[in-house]
């Protein structure tokens, strides 16, 4: 069978990547039936990605420290609030925090594992709560990533892309993303400036790892500009 082209590789890849959602049963509160990291691989496998591409956004994106594995790991307990980021040590305690800058009128928030932005994705999950799962988040930020690609032709614009269409911003993010996938971690500290205006997650003291929140409609994206995931600080 020919290699499926364009349009039909990309809708086989985001029927598949949608199976992952239903996989794991939901876990109880303050705990994942799947972490961030096993999320993520299965994500890439799903949608053919280069393997560990999607786990180094992660890292990038809500990169805690665990001592225990001796590396960073996304952490799904994470939001950026218009540039403000934050984790938490529980779902109910994240959910919380997410739904009181919704209530504020605050739409430029970024959730769970893969920083998925509600303010230019306003329709990627049906509840918030779906949104820090992290079999949601990482399915939701494959397909994009995979649509990037498809878009633009390579994996170095795509990754790019998936935080910013502005060079300024998109490249200096694609390079921490690259250095973290050929294997350069990095130690605990605090968050980084890495070019003006720009957020990036480091990684994090540890922490450990309900109720379905409506969540509210948000803006979309302008016309003809790229998703992004992280949005720059305010």
């Amino acid at each position: 069978m020919p290699p499926l082209q364009g349009g039909r590789r990309r809708i086989v890849r985001w029927a598949v990547c949608g199976l992952l959602i239903g996989v794991f049963p939901h876990p109880a509160s303050g705990q994942t039936a799947v972490s961030c990291e096993q999320a993520g691989l299965d994500a890439e496998k799903a949608m053919g990605l280069p393997a560990g591409l999607l786990l180094a956004i992660g890292e990038v994106e809500s990169g805690r420290w665990n001592s225990a594995r001796g590396r960073t790991l996304p952490w799904p307990w994470s939001i950026d609030a218009a540039g403000e980021g934050r984790q938490f040590e529980t779902k109910a305690d994240v959910l919380a925090a997410a739904q009181s800058v919704l209530d504020s009128g605050q739409r430029n928030l970024d959730v769970g594992c893969f920083q998925i932005s509600l303010l230019y994705h306003p329709d990627a999950f049906m509840t918030l709560d779906q949104a820090f799962d992290p079999v949601a988040n990482a399915a939701y930020a494959a397909r994009l990533l995979a649509s990037l690609h498809d878009q633009l032709g390579n994996w170095a614009d795509a990754v790019a892309a998936y935080h910013s269409a502005d060079p300024a911003r998109g490249t200096p993010y694609r390079q921490l993303v690259f250095a973290r996938w050929l294997g350069a971690g990095g130690l605990p500290g605090a968050p980084t400036v890495v070019d003006t205006g720009i957020h990036i997650w480091t990684p994090s003291t540890d922490g450990t790892a309900p109720s379905v929140i409506t969540l509210p409609g948000g803006v979309a994206p302008g016309a003809g500009r790229l998703p992004r995931i992280i949005t720059p600080d305010q």
